[in-house]
């Protein structure tokens, strides 16, 4: 399709990061003076496989126990090259760096094998004006090769109209079956986890780069967050995760420490992710 608001680019592997950063650098000076289109663009590689070391050093960062089923968010993490290849295209119409991570909605048909080879296609979605900017959404597939989806992802992100302590989630009301649980985010972690994604956005990497977005540090990656909280959650859910389902709300300052309040039936968790004196969530959703 070659419109100049639709468009499919099919890829024979997944791009190298460093040409995308390049344009996403010279992207910084993209302006709109009136309503933003967002084109309906989508890429697509066939026959990805695992790195099995590539797997391992992302089970050992996000605390998940060694096995050979793929963790539920680590096809995200592996299509990082893909997004950043598809909003770095000439006429893209906004910049990448600096956009926010709000949700994430994953689901699964079946747990993934580390040695199954299977299509990746990615999707602009959609966007809509919210309050404090502009949200678009991406949909990433993994699919088999009949064209069956076997695990999809919708992640939203933000473009801010200005930085604001608006949207603050109230804290989730106390359970009296709550459990708790500690999460650590170290100084480093943001630069360790865009080492092994290949997302380098300056909000995750260090104090000085995230200021120029308007953040006091740097923060931690959504993905990463998900990806620890689930580690810390899966092996009490009972039956094998098939959604998980996170917003992000209030971000994780590295280095910092969170509490990770959970309350949990036989098929399902709802969780939220609260800073240490309890009083401003991070993240909260639902395993199930």
């Amino acid at each position: 399709m070659t419109t100049s608001t639709s468009r499919i680019f099919e890829l024979p592997a997944l791009p190298p990061v460093l040409p995308a950063f390049a344009r996403a650098a010279f992207s910084a000076t993209r302006r709109s003076s009136g309503p933003v289109s967002i084109p309906e663009w989508s890429a697509h590689v066939a026959g990805i496989s695992f790195d099995r070391k590539h797997l391992a050093d992302y089970n050992a960062l996000c605390g998940f126990r060694r096995r050979e089923a793929v963790p539920l968010t680590y096809p995200q993490a592996l299509a990082t090259p893909l997004f950043l290849y598809l909003m770095t295209q000439p006429g893209f119409p906004i910049p990448l760096m600096g956009l926010v991570h709000v949700r994430n909605a994953v689901e699964q048909r079946r747990e993934i094998a580390a040695d199954e080879t299977l299509d990746l296609l990615i999707r602009l979605a959609g966007s809509r004006e919210v309050r404090t900017g502009l949200e678009i959404d991406l949909l990433i597939e993994l699919r088999e090769t009949n064209d069956d989806v076997l695990w999809r992802a919708t992640m939203t992100v933000l473009k801010r109209r200005k930085m604001t302590e608006g949207g603050k989630a109230p804290a989730p009301e106390e359970s009296p079956l709550a459990q708790y649980l500690s999460l650590d985010a170290p100084a480093d972690i943001g630069r360790r986890y865009a080492r092994l994604s290949q997302d380098y956005n300056p909000i995750h990497l260090f104090a000085a780069t995230a200021k120029l977005f308007g953040f006091p540090r740097a923060i931690a990656h959504g993905l990463w967050s998900a990806a620890r909280t689930l580690a810390l959650l899966e092996g009490r859910l009972g039956v094998t995760p098939r959604i998980y389902d996170v917003q992000f709300r209030q971000p994780l300052l590295l280095p910092g420490r969170a509490a990770l309040r959970f309350t949990q039936e036989p098929t399902r968790i709802d969780f939220a992710l609260l800073d240490a004196r309890g009083g401003k969530v991070h993240l909260n959703g639902t395993l199930r």
